[in-house]
């Protein structure tokens, strides 16, 4: 069997050099990290806000 390895998207058997089988895979993948990146940010915002009104509640 010779060396491969799999698509991080689709699974797909590519060479050892690659990461993606092909350009619509890859931009699938940053697409699926950007997305990803958002939702990330979001939370973190949620939890700020979270965090402040705690703070300001134990203040008053």
């Amino acid at each position: 069997m010779e060396q491969h390895k799999h698509c991080q998207v689709c699974g797909r058997p590519i060479p050892v050099d690659e990461t993606f089988c092909s350009e619509k895979c890859r931009e699938e993948y940053e697409d699926m990290v950007s997305k990803r990146k958002k939702r990330m940010y979001v939370v973190y915002g949620l939890l700020a806000v979270l965090l402040i009104v705690i703070f300001a509640r134990y203040m008053m």
